[in-house]
């Protein structure tokens, strides 16, 4: 049998599965999708579906393997309340959902200076509204956890808080630890959350009942893990201030750079790395790989997603696009932001509205990197990690629209792989978070700007943002 680390990712549609062996190189991976519920601003998943799916994923990867360890990363922050035998009370709140925007700004008044703003993804606020809107659910909670950490539950029977979901929350004073007195005061439901631990820690290990559930084998090391963010970081080989940027597509478009612990910029989302005395400093876009799955969908006869076609098309496309369908982050933090679509004519075919969608993204980034340069941050390449960076059409549009380097890794499989070098790592696997840049620095493709499109696409960049400022 393969001695392997396991690294398990639960994202915002899909659970995916990754086995590295002891050496870094990926052994076996399987994702499994399950559904949201929307409706306007709601976003709502039902965390039983994490665990089918994630059984599922175990079932199609660990034959053959001898797993030493796991770690979880997930979406975040997206909250579930729980009862004494770690089954939910009421559905998850994902980070999609933005019904508690009143009680963000109330949480803003209460702690103006939080690093994180008083917007409703930063997860503090959902826990204000759940207990205006969802009493119940609460009163029958034991504790309120993570999506990782509902994972970890049923994986170890422990409830823990790791410490990079705490982070990203509003209100969270990193130098203490702790949210303040007077939050705590104000959101009683904070005293649900599980006991904060270190992202690196192991948890617990897998029970006899889990084990019996998912085929790992009981006793195995389950590490807390963490947002998905420092899973793609560690892919990336992104571990102190000066490494390069990392963008992670899936549903969503987050980028991540590593910054010294207690760096704030005002407007971005910030959270702890796993590694020690470093944060990440994050830009994220609410739909990017749902906006070209949505434009995929709309012709069931082809897969628009060719790039051979989107390439063959002139660059910039005939038509811009506001990918923002689902309300939109940084740099605007604007809830009601919708898409536009604009210069579509009786010629327009479905393939200019999938380049005009990996466009608009493209363009969505660059404002954030502009504003990253602004304050003080050289930008000179990208890497790609996650479902996006399959495309050679997307990663070229990136690297024109921005005018530097865009690589993707060999490793390449988004945020699951590395929650399985944190694996290694946490349990002494893995000598150190240094030693798995080797594996992170190995490159399959890289995609060099061409200086004339470069240019075309700073042209373009007024009429986005004129788009963007009506969106």
């Amino acid at each position: 049998m393969t001695a392997a680390l396991l690294g398990i990712d639960a994202g915002t549609s899909s659970v995916k599965v990754v086995a590295i062996d002891l050496e870094g190189r990926r052994v076996a991976d399987h994702s499994v999708a399950y559904p949201t519920k929307t409706d306007g601003a709601s976003a709502e998943q039902d965390a039983s579906q994490w665990w089918t799916a994630l059984r599922a994923a175990l079932a199609a990867v660990i034959p053959g393997l001898e797993v030493l360890a796991v770690a979880v990363t997930s979406q975040a922050p997206t909250f579930v309340p729980v009862d004494a035998s770690g089954d939910a009370t009421g559905p998850a709140l994902t980070w999609l959902d933005r019904r508690a925007a009143s009680e963000a700004r109330t949480i803003g008044e209460l702690v103006p200076h939080s690093r994180n703003g008083a917007d409703p993804f930063f997860g503090t606020a959902k826990l204000l509204w759940l207990t205006q809107h969802r009493a119940e659910s609460l009163d029958a909670a034991a504790a309120v956890l993570s999506t990782n950490g509902y994972l970890v539950r049923r994986l170890t029977g422990v409830s823990a808080l790791d410490d990079t979901t705490a982070s990203l929350m509003q209100g969270f004073d990193d130098e203490v630890g702790d949210f303040p007195d007077r939050l705590r005061d104000a959101v009683p439901a904070l005293s649900l959350l599980a006991p904060l631990v270190r992202s690196t820690d192991v948890v617990g290990v897998v029970t006899l009942v889990a084990s019996s559930d998912t085929g790992l084998p009981a006793g195995t090391p389950v590490v807390a893990g963490g947002i998905d963010a420092i899973g793609s970081a560690l892919e990336a080989g992104v571990l102190t201030a000066g490494d390069p940027l990392v963008d992670m597509t899936g549903f969503s478009s987050v980028t991540m750079l590593a910054v010294p612990r207690g760096a704030a910029v005002a407007g971005f989302i910030h959270s702890r790395h796993c590694v020690p005395d470093v944060d990440l400093l994050i830009t994220a876009q609410v739909t990017a790989g749902a906006t070209i799955d949505w434009v995929n969908g709309l012709d069931s006869s082809a897969d628009l997603r060719s790039a051979e076609r989107i390439l063959a098309k002139p660059r910039p496309g005939r038509v811009t696009m506001v990918p923002s369908l689902a309300g939109e982050r940084t740099p605007t933090w604007n809830a009601d932001a919708r898409g536009l679509i604009a210069g579509v004519d009786l010629t327009t075919d479905g393939t200019d509205l999938m380049l005009a969608a990996m466009e608009g993204n493209a363009l969505s980034l660059a404002r954030d990197i502009d504003a990253m340069r602004a304050a003080g941050y050289a930008i000179d390449e990208l890497i790609s990690t996650g479902g996006g960076a399959s495309s050679d059409a997307w990663l070229q549009i990136k690297s024109d629209v921005l005018g530097i380097p865009v690589y993707r890794p060999a490793s390449g499989h988004g945020a699951a792989q590395g929650a399985a070098m944190l694996a290694g790592v946490a349990t002494g696997r893995l000598a150190s978070f240094e030693s798995t840049r080797s594996i992170a620095h190995a490159v399959e493709a890289e995609f060099r700007p061409d200086a004339r499109r470069h240019d075309a696409y700073a042209a373009r960049r007024a009429r986005f943002d004129e788009l963007v400022a009506v969106s």
